[in-house]
């Protein structure tokens, strides 16, 4: 089993954010962490990777492509980093599935939000309730 994965560090407009791409024999998983308004330091990157990894929590999406890896020479690996560094960001399926995680937490929230809602709303009519049991109690 081989496990392919790329970091991206991208501004996108106000903040700074790691994207980090995973490939594994069936799944391919993405996941986001927003770094601050300021550029990253390489030793802030290399925390985060060693250290603060839990910080990154994954979206898996079955893949339908098969990655094929071969042995590939150091110095050629750096010359194709630099050249992806300067061609392109972030790559298209990583923001659709970026954007589902984002939409999924969207309903989760909306709905604990509605849940507490509903909730508080019980208890105040609850309390009122109560007020007006007490006040008509008689003696």
């Amino acid at each position: 089993m081989a496990i392919q994965s790329c970091l991206t560090i991208i501004f996108d407009g106000s903040f700074y954010k790691a994207i980090w791409e995973r490939h594994d024999d069936k799944n391919y998983s993405v996941a986001s962490v927003t770094l601050g308004s300021s550029e990253p330091k390489t030793s802030l990157i290399l925390k985060l990777i060693n250290q603060n990894y839990h910080r990154f929590h994954f979206h898996y999406e079955p893949d339908k492509t098969r990655i094929i890896t071969k042995h590939i020479n150091p110095k050629r690996t750096q010359r194709l980093a630099n050249k992806i560094m300067k061609s392109r960001g972030i790559s298209t399926k990583a923001q659709y599935i970026l954007q589902k995680q984002f939409e999924e937490k969207k309903k989760i929230r909306k709905t604990q939000r509605s849940t507490e809602k509903r909730l508080a709303q019980e208890l105040r009519y609850q309390k009122r309730i109560a007020k007006h049991h007490k006040k008509h109690r008689g003696h």
